[in-house]
């Protein structure tokens, strides 16, 4: 029974802390933003382009998304994702990030200064050898050159590179400057788009909603997020070195990087319309008459793929938000990718993970459970000091504690190892709300989607079962009256309902854990029950 309240203690601390974040949300404090001069005030792509699109687009074909160029500007106007389905049946409608269709959300590049491709409308149209280009059978790498020269004799090469298994694109620019004068241009980068609801935002558990915002790195620490209301009130304007800037969605992620040793600029603006954007501004470059610079830059556009954001920026990473309880998370993550590079069920890797947590907190289960059987020895004599002092409840504490004493047993040796749990019951729960790996993911059967909620309820009822069954073997406390005791009988049924809502990977962790402490709470019972009792210390007179 001191361990079901154990339980009942879980539920209001993962209550509170739902809550709490809900709270946060909407009345916390927002971070305060640095603020950093601007070479060029309101440097933007979009302040001197519309979303429209021209009739010519260029498709670009990788083993991984589906892209389109648009040649005026030379902007990424749309990323289709291969491996990814919009609903889990539906293989012929997949996620699009980049869109120009019935949304604006684009990847913009350019470059600013006397006659820049980007500093006037229309903005330059560049030139290419072909509509379309696909990434080869057998080949690691397509690159996608665009040209334009202006009327001085300026030529520039926008060359996108894409490679084969990674959702990073390369961008190089290229200024060659055959002119009779020096020039001088800014180069920036900016995801725009509009606020409107992604059409992928699944149905959350426990009423956890999916971040939509931008996000940043901020020199003082190297992940920042913010969602579009409060970056309407308070706009970014920052500037360190390195860094990157992004746009941030249930699973999925668009990011703009420098290169790391860049000086750069970080701004964010919202538009009457809701149109929202996040770049970065590099200082001016300056390319003398007859000489050729180069300009680097990278773009992630994709799933939040933990590999490829770690070696795409420093701190990119961290958009798998795992919150507070990341250091916990974030080995349990790259334990379940462990397990399932071999098993190839993300369910399975689940349980095992389950056995390997119960493994490391054996000794504090044991110590629990050791102290439920010494308590369930005692309850005869419980019983007995319940009928001698039951109608004087002080006495009947300080009897009890005298035979605690005696004993050497704890009545609260339950509760510790259970909230114990609650952190890893957190970043579990972190863990399968943002794994891109475990979205669409089957167990078997009829759970064909780890990261929603079971449809039929099965394993959430078989939870509520084991719970029942736990309590069944635990010692029931003389001190509870019949309401309390009647209190705790409702608990399983609580706590089903409770799991109704959320993914049923979370639930098939909590099922094993479970049903490894029933198997764990049964060796250590019999062992106690049959060891020889433990002569009574003599009490002090």
């Amino acid at each position: 029974m001191e361990s079901m309240r154990g339980f009942f203690i879980l539920g209001l601390a993962v209550c509170t802390f739902l809550l709490y974040q809900a709270w946060q949300k909407d009345y916390g404090p927002q971070p305060a933003q640095q603020q950093a001069t601007v070479e060029q005030n309101d440097v933007s792509v979009s302040s001197g382009n519309n979303a429209a699109t021209s009739d010519q687009l260029i498709t670009v074909e990788t083993d991984l998304i589906s892209y389109r160029i648009d040649p005026v500007g030379g902007d990424l106007v749309y990323a289709e994702l291969k491996n990814y389905n919009v609903e889990l049946d539906e293989d012929n409608k997949k996620v699009v990030l980049f869109d120009y269709r019935n949304r604006m959300y684009q990847a913009k590049s350019a470059l600013l200064g006397q006659g820049a491709p980007d500093n006037q409308l229309p903005r330059a149209n560049y030139q290419t050898t072909q509509q379309k280009y696909v990434l080869a059978d057998g080949a690691e790498q397509l690159s996608v050159p665009l040209t334009w020269t202006n009327d001085n004799g300026v030529s520039f090469t926008k060359i996108f590179s894409f490679t084969r298994g990674q959702y990073l694109v390369n961008m190089e620019y290229r200024i060659n400057n055959q002119s009779a004068n020096d020039r001088t241009y800014n180069f920036v980068a900016e995801l725009a788009r509009d606020q409107k609801p992604t059409g992928l935002e699944e149905k959350s558990s426990f009423g956890m909603k999916p971040f939509m915002g931008v996000a940043y790195s901020p020199e003082e620490k190297k992940y920042e997020k913010v969602d579009f209301e409060d970056l309407e009130e308070e706009p970014i304007k920052t500037s360190r070195q390195g860094g990157w800037v992004g746009f941030l969605q249930h699973y999925f992620i668009s990011a703009w990087i420098p290169q790391q040793t860049e000086q750069v600029t970080i701004t964010s603006s919202v538009k009457p319309n809701k149109d929202t954007t996040i770049r970065f501004v590099q200082p001016s470059i300056s390319v003398l008459a007859g000489e050729e610079k180069v300009i680097l830059a990278d773009l992630y556009v994709g799933p939040k793929d933990l590999e490829q954001l770690e070696a795409a920026a420093p701190g990119l990473d961290k958009s798998l938000d795992l919150s507070w309880v990341w250091w916990i998370g974030l080995p349990l993550y790259k334990l379940m990718q462990f397990f399932f590079s071999f098993l190839g069920n993300w369910g399975l890797a689940i349980i095992l993970v389950t056995i390997v947590i119960k493994t490391l907190l054996y000794p504090l289960s044991a110590a629990q459970y050791r102290s439920m059987a010494n308590m369930r020895k005692l309850q005869p004599k419980m019983q007995r000091l319940k009928e001698r002092y039951g109608d004087d409840k002080q006495r009947m504490q300080q009897e009890m504690m005298k035979m605690y004493k005696e004993e050497g047993a704890n009545p609260f040796g339950g509760c510790l190892p259970m909230l114990l749990q609650f952190p890893i019951f957190i970043a579990l729960y972190y863990v399968l709300f943002e794994a891109v790996e475990l979205r669409h993911a089957p167990f078997f059967g009829w759970i064909q989607d780890l990261s929603v909620a079971d449809p039929y309820f099965v394993l959430p009822i078989l939870m509520g079962g084991s719970m029942w069954l736990m309590q069944r073997l635990q010692p029931k406390s003389p001190t509870m009256d019949q309401m309390q005791q009647k209190i705790m009988s409702y608990l399983p049924i609580v706590f089903t309902v409770f799991m109704l809502f959320f993914p049923a990977g979370l639930v098939l962790y909590w099922l094993c854990n479970n049903l490894i402490s029933v198997a764990q709470q049964q060796y250590i019972t019999k062992k106690v029950e049959n060891a020889p009792d433990k002569p009574k210390k003599a009490l002090r007179k």
